[in-house]
């Protein structure tokens, strides 16, 4: 038995149907026995608190990424670069890290700021929407189409197929079903990196075929990537939207303060991340056979690191489980760290950035239907709610 190494067994099932209501509370049990065991989907380890995740994250020579990420694996290809080890790891992000960049995202601004008018625009005259479906989720899709050198508005054609893969549980029929639509949009990918080698363009896409040219891809990696960027950029945001937006609603105070002084924008955009981290955690395989804090954990086992349960540790941070809009310093694991750290950490920044400040610019004091919010099935890949009612004073479009 595990126990009797000095490793507890629990039963941490991430996606179970009280899992969104728990979660907060499990974490704080995780933290107090540091490591556990869990037996479901094959088996694997938890690690829970901010030093331990901190460290096991930088290290990617104990800790592969290079078997599986996401538990249990999603069944849609290959995860990269984020299921990826060194020094693949580093020629994955070279690959895209110019189109993400602090500059990069900063000049997209101005796009981001026209999805979100006209998403608004498409609304404002009824008085009400969803939050999530009707915002959260088209502004952060078509940012990334736009990125990528894609149709904008085609963002409702990809989104649902990725979104019902990451709401329901791999035992759920949607989820197969959401699957084949994933394969869908690969071919459909695949068919674009065709159209650019025909027709070079000045976009993602065509920068990638010429890595290809150069050897330093593939053809089937460069669709990878592309799956990845979709996948990343589509509903990570959306969840981070959706809480912000919701918890601000819940606190009229702090929303009237964040409405009266946007400059703290930037820094409760990072606890907003904090706070509700939409990604709460992957998995490694350790490599060789490793101890902490007392357990063993052989070679090959999986680990799963929690960075939303780092980010309430009360260790790294003071008064963990309150939201301080101006916290400073702000040291979340949402975006990992390591060679692992999300790409796309600052175009999400300012896209939370501009659809906070907007919404709250165009929508006033906005009511939600509290009844009527509703989780998906499973929060295990993506921790957001997948709708959140709302109403408002109607107002005219802009456009």
């Amino acid at each position: 038995m595990r126990e009797s190494t000095g490793c507890p067994v629990v039963r941490f099932d991430h996606h179970s149907a009280d899992f969104a209501d728990e979660l907060w509370q499990i974490y704080d049990g995780l933290r107090a026995a540091r490591v556990a065991y869990s037996e479901i989907y094959g088996g694997f380890y938890v690690l829970s608190r901010y030093e331990d995740v901190y460290a096991a994250a930088r290290d990617d020579e104990t800790f592969s990424s290079d078997r599986e990420v996401v538990l249990p694996a999603t069944g849609v290809g290959r995860l990269i670069p984020l299921q990826a080890d060194p020094p693949d790891l580093q020629r994955y992000r070279s690959a895209l890290f110019p189109y993400f960049t602090q500059r990069a995202a900063e000049a997209m601004e101005p796009d981001i700021r026209r999805f979100t008018a006209t998403t608004i625009d498409a609304f404002i005259e009824a008085g009400h929407c969803d939050l999530v479906t009707d915002l959260a989720a088209p502004v952060p899709a078509m940012t990334t189409l736009e990125l990528m050198g894609l149709a904008p508005e085609d963002w409702a054609i990809l989104a649902e197929p990725l979104h019902d893969l990451i709401a329901y549980p791999t035992d759920d029929p949607r989820h197969d079903s959401a699957r084949e639509g994933v394969w869908v949009i690969r071919e459909r990918f695949a068919a674009e990196v065709a159209e650019r080698a025909a027709e070079p363009r000045d976009d993602m896409i065509t920068h990638l075929l010429g890595l290809e040219a150069d050897g330093s891809l593939s053809r089937e990696e460069i669709v990878d990537l592309l799956m990845m960027v979709t996948i990343g950029g589509f509903d990570t945001t959306m969840a981070a939207i959706g809480s912000a937006l919701l918890y601000l609603e819940r606190h009229p105070d702090e929303r009237q303060r964040l409405a009266a002084d946007p400059d703290l924008l930037p820094a409760a955009v990072d606890e907003f991340l904090r706070f509700e981290a939409p990604v709460q955690g992957f998995a490694r395989t350790v490599t060789r056979d490793i101890e902490i804090g007392g357990c063993p954990i052989p070679a090959g086992e999986t680990v799963f690191l929690l960075w939303g349960s780092a980010n309430r540790d009360p260790e790294a941070f003071e008064r963990p489980d309150e939201m301080v809009l101006d916290r400073r310093p702000n040291r979340h694991l949402t975006f990992g760290v390591g060679g692992h750290r999300c790409l796309g950490s600052h175009l999400a920044r300012v896209e939370m950035r501009v659809v906070l400040a907007e919404t709250l610019r165009r929508l006033g004091d906005y009511t939600v239907q509290h009844a009527e919010v509703r989780w998906p099935r499973s929060v295990g890949i993506l921790y957001g709610r997948a709708h959140i009612p709302a109403t408002f004073a109607p107002s005219p479009a802009l456009f």
